[in-house]
């Protein structure tokens, strides 16, 4: 009769047991992906950002004048102050409060932004030039109030929190990178035990055993009802029997003059650390020495 191996259940024993003994590589495989991921990130944004980048936020407290425009907040939205920040209106008095600035300069490095309050206006100004962004965010301090008062809908526009410049690097993925490249890790890692684990011969489980050695019977782990019940079925009570781990296997002519006195030899399996190809030589041997191998044990 022959076994279809394809259909053969999956030893979720065996795979668990490779798993964990290799656990350890997919660790260092995600610390090292992370590691380099971040490392290739902090050199991929001082190439791309260049030289150093500085901002300043301001935020700025706007009073609507609801008494004759009621409406008026519909018009003065996120999308529409940041398009006013950059029109001439306020432009051309930034460029007056600091004349050393182009107007280029100007729509190039400014952006507004209103994240919960519609009455907080947050002013951002960017730029390289760390002169260039102080002073562009010292005339809006003046274009603004200025603005308000020429806007029927506005009663004013007031300073409401003023920032100290800080350096800011738009190219900051730093954390995303480092998840990236440890996500990589983790999946190459996992594939490279998945594979590892098709080719190893290592004896994990009974099944293994039984696999490779179905005429030797597997009596169990030691000092457990299972072992105690197989032995007293299958060998004698008060037999002479010689345990035999792999690794103390030698080619010793006494030994096995004592192995075949002996009432048999049991083999002791080291699970996780036996491997087939080592156990084939040992039990093949003892076999052409007409040793009796009367059973195996973990």
């Amino acid at each position: 009769m022959t076994t279809n191996c394809d259909l053969r259940a999956i030893d979720l024993r065996r795979f668990w047991r490779q798993f964990v003994k290799r656990a350890w590589m997919i660790v260092v495989a995600v610390l090292a992906g992370a590691i380099i991921g971040f490392a290739a990130y902090v050199i991929y944004s001082n190439v791309m950002s260049g030289n150093t980048v500085y901002r300043i936020r301001n935020d700025y407290y706007i009073t609507f004048n609801h008494e004759e425009f009621p409406n008026g907040v519909d018009y003065y939205n996120a999308y529409t102050w940041d398009g006013i920040l950059r029109d001439d209106p306020i432009v051309n008095v930034a460029l007056s409060e600091s004349p050393e600035v182009t107007k280029q300069q100007i729509l190039d490095s400014v952006t507004g932004e209103i994240l919960g309050d519609y009455r907080i206006l947050t002013v951002v100004v960017t730029g390289t030039d760390k002169d260039m962004v102080q002073r562009i965010s010292d005339a809006y301090k003046v274009a603004l109030p200025a603005f308000a008062e020429k806007i029927d809908m506005l009663k004013e526009i007031e300073l409401w929190t003023d920032a100290e410049i800080q350096v800011y690097d738009a190219y900051t993925r730093e954390k995303n990178a480092a998840f990236l490249g440890g996500l990589i890790g983790l999946l190459i890692s996992l594939f490279a035990v998945l594979l590892y684990g098709i080719f190893d011969d290592v004896i994990y489980t009974e099944r293994d055993w039984v696999m490779n050695y179905p005429w030797i019977p597997f009596l169990g782990k030691r000092d457990t009802d299972e072992y105690r019940a197989n032995r007293s079925h299958i060998l004698q009570y008060d037999g002479n029997y010689i345990e035999l781990a792999c690794d103390e296997f030698k080619f010793d002519t006494d030994e096995f003059d004592r192995m075949r006195k002996a009432d048999g030899v049991i083999i002791r399996i080291k699970t996780g650390s036996d491997r087939i190809e080592r156990m084939d030589k040992v039990v093949y041997t003892l076999k052409k020495q007409d040793i009796n191998v009367v059973g195996a044990m973990e």
